[in-house]
């Protein structure tokens, strides 16, 4: 991407942009397509889809206002809002977060770069990945002097000479600036493994109300199908960083790599932030509240980490019965359901 994308803002052109003095763009809910939202005279609001709008009234993609609504549709990955003459995301311009980490994630992922240094140094790299861990064997006296070591056995493998090892210590500080996200990352999915454990909790809870349980063991099933993704991300971060030299020596390229699956876990995690808000407020206990939320938790989880089929199917069956049709309770609904899946 040029220099002049990079530095302009959101600055588009074309009339339907500029003639509505209210109006931005935001992800579909539903399809999380991207939506050219305006508010007309009268006071409603119109949701048109931005592919749409970019196709009726003939904005080629590749001019100037093609070029950054393809940028909006990356943009609102990271924010919720866009509007009109806005700064874009820097995710989307230069690659790097928009998004700030605070200096203990900072210090975590430099305690984990400097304790590879030392372990590889030693002739058995070992990757740390517990905060606690790090720290204990960070502020270690003898682990110091073992770090100030290894920079200078690092100036030398890299051919850069220990006169310099300045350079050394700044790339490693580089590294480290771009693990500290994927550090914040892996706490935030902490979040996730919170709502499982009150799960779990609520399974007990409703061990004797079958049509309550059946929805909290469905929910768990799908959560676990979720920690499962997330987990193999992480291990895969890992996997692709734990050879520090290698790291080193091709740090362009795994800054790259480092930053995609940055941003791939944002955008995962941010999807989250509404259940999280909800959960970590949330008691375990029987109550209406509590059904609202494993339900509310279901309908998140369900589209994303069901088994394509099976989503197709219960939504099929969902089409199928009549908007007017009232249930007393939830157990009643999901038989009704249960009897047209059957059906299917």
């Amino acid at each position: 991407m040029n220099k002049q994308i990079r530095e302009r803002k959101l600055d588009l052109q074309h009339k339907i942009f500029r003639t509505f003095e209210e109006c931005h763009f935001q992800k579909s809910d539903i399809s999380h397509e991207s939506l050219f939202v305006l508010k007309m005279s009268e006071g409603s609001t119109v949701s048109l889809p931005l592919r749409a709008v970019c196709r009726e009234f003939g904005i080629d993609e590749e001019s100037n206002d093609g070029e950054l609504i393809g940028l909006v549709d990356k943009a609102l990955d990271f924010i919720n809002v866009l509007r009109p003459g806005d700064d874009l995301p820097l995710e989307v311009l230069t690659g790097e977060a928009s998004w700030k980490v605070d200096t203990n994630h900072q210090q975590i992922a430099y305690n984990r770069v400097t304790m590879q240094l030392v372990t590889w140094m030693s002739g058995s790299e070992e990757l740390i990945t517990d905060p606690e861990k790090l720290m204990q064997i960070a502020e270690d006296p003898a682990t110091k002097r073992k770090i100030n070591d290894a920079f200078d056995e690092v100036a030398d493998k890299l051919g850069m000479g220990r006169e310099n090892r300045e350079e050394v210590i700044n790339l490693v500080h580089q590294v480290a600036d771009e693990l500290a996200y994927i550090e914040t990352l892996r706490e935030k999915y902490r979040l996730v493994k919170m709502v499982n454990s009150k799960l779990q909790e609520l399974r007990r809870i409703y061990a004797h109300e079958k049509g309550v349980l059946e929805t909290v063991t469905q929910v768990i099933r799908l959560i676990d199908d979720a920690m499962k993704q997330f987990e193999t991300s992480f291990d895969e971060i890992d996997a692709n960083t734990g050879e520090i030299m290698s790291v080193l020596r091709n740090f362009t390229t795994q800054r790259q790599y480092i930053r995609t699956k940055r941003d791939d876990l944002f955008r995962r995690l941010r999807a989250w932030e509404p259940l999280f808000d909800r959960w970590v407020e949330f008691t375990p206990e029987r109550g209406p509240e509590t059904v609202r939320l494993v339900r509310d938790t279901y309908q998140f989880l369900a589209p994303r980490f069901m088994k394509v089929k099976e989503w197709l199917m219960i939504t099929k069956v969902q089409d199928g019965i009549t908007a007017g049709q009232n249930f007393k309770d939830e157990k009643e609904r999901m038989n009704a359901l249960k009897g047209k899946m059957m059906q299917w």
